[in-house]
């Protein structure tokens, strides 16, 4: 007897959901951590671009800049989000 896509579903979330790999990735902490590393990236690329090619930025003096700041704003997100 054909299953209906549902249904399959359902029996892989629930095998994932007890497998241990699937604790971990289901975890609301990981989420927050994938989600921080995301945006930390993305926000350290769009500020590069930013003091580099717009405001004609030293490009040393801009990274440290960037790195540093980008470094306490993800502190400040994983104790926010409690990532850690």
């Amino acid at each position: 007897m054909p299953q209906d896509g549902y249904s399959f579903l359902k029996r892989k979330l629930t095998h994932l959901q007890s497998s241990h790999m699937g604790k971990l990735f289901l975890d609301k902490k990981f989420f927050h951590y994938t989600w921080i590393g995301i945006f930390i990236s993305v926000l350290n690329v769009f500020l590069l671009w930013l003091l580099i090619d717009i405001l004609s930025i030293s490009t040393v003096v801009s990274s440290i800049l960037v790195i540093g700041l980008t470094f306490i704003i993800r502190y400040v997100l994983f104790r926010r989000f409690e990532a850690l």
